[in-house]
């Protein structure tokens, strides 16, 4: 007999436990497959009086084998006679084959009533309402007696030609393996080509290796020296990453000249090559002794320089 599949059963078993409860059960599908789900719907009606435990009723706690339980739902509704109703649904999955049918297993439920409950919940005595489940019918694509699985019959033949796909095979691989060898190769040295740290990380540590520099004395000669040193280098090196050129080889003059070429305003440039020269002055002119304020306008025209590239960022 076909069935068609959007064809709803509704198995229903109407009894009477007390004189004034009642369920009814009912199942979405007559037939399942085996790895099918389908909903199992238990419905009860019953007075205000009776009050029923559902904190039990987790998909951990009930057990309906052969049955899988996936899911569980229960809700309570108010009626208008007053009397209250119960839905429970569960979810359950099918795994069984070789059968034409089974038995939903019988599911329990308790129930307190309100009149005889003169103690906690946890003490109170507890009534059990017992639901006898529907059968529903089992589908499998396995006959009765099925035969074996694998066919026995030889499709076709090529014992003399096989030698063909395994050196098939091999030239294939290596022909792979050569072509990831040359990719991984064009990739390393890709890597090795690639520039050094990064200019804004560089940039940064220059500055601040040049601020760890500044002499708390300007009146100590020494000091001073070793500072217009650090400040020469310093700017030379944090320009040369700022425009991204060599500048270790280039006099004030030069610098100046480059930051210019490459758009730099004409006053920053200016500055920048006036404190090198005075720099260079310290360092390879006669043997001066630097005074505090020349040293202090260094520091000063240092800082704007700084600031003034770390605001104008490329």
């Amino acid at each position: 007999m076909k069935l068609a599949s959007s064809c709803l059963l509704f198995l229903t078993t109407l009894l009477q436990p007390t004189s004034n409860m009642t369920f009814t059960t009912h199942l979405d599908r007559t037939a399942v497959w085996a790895g099918d789900q389908f909903h199992y719907l238990i419905t009860i009606d019953y007075p205000a009086d009776y009050e029923f435990v559902l904190d039990n009723l987790t998909k951990e706690t009930i057990n309906m084998d052969p049955f899988q339980v996936i899911d569980v739902r229960k809700s309570t509704v108010l009626q208008k006679d007053s009397h209250w109703k119960l839905f429970v649904e569960l979810t359950l999955a099918n795994f069984a084959t070789g059968q034409t049918s089974l038995q939903i297993p019988q599911f329990t439920l308790y129930y307190f009533r309100k009149a005889n409950r003169t103690t906690a919940a946890d003490q109170a005595d507890a009534e059990s309402l017992t639901i006898p489940g529907p059968s529903i019918g089992i589908r499998s694509t396995l006959t009765s007696q099925p035969e074996d699985i694998r066919d026995a019959v030889v499709m076709t033949s090529w014992s003399s030609h096989r030698w063909v796909f395994p050196v098939v095979g091999w030239i294939c691989s290596a022909a792979l393996a050569l072509l990831l060898g040359r990719e991984a190769t064009l990739f390393v040295k890709n890597l090795k080509a690639q520039k050094g740290p990064d200019r804004r990380k560089a940039m940064e540590s220059v500055r601040l290796r040049w601020l760890s520099s500044i002499p708390s004395d300007f009146t100590d000669a020494a000091a001073c020296l070793n500072f217009y040193s650090q400040s020469y280098h310093s700017l030379k090196e944090y320009i040369g990453y700022y425009f991204d050129i060599p500048t270790s080889g280039l006099t004030a003059e030069e610098v100046r000249e480059e930051m210019q070429r490459l758009g730099a305003e004409s006053d920053l440039a200016q500055k920048a090559s006036s404190v090198l020269e005075v720099c260079e002055k310290f360092q390879y002119g006669p043997s001066d002794e630097a005074d505090a304020a020349t040293a202090r306008s260094v520091a000063d025209n240092m800082r704007e320089i700084f600031k003034h590239m770390e605001a104008t960022k490329r």
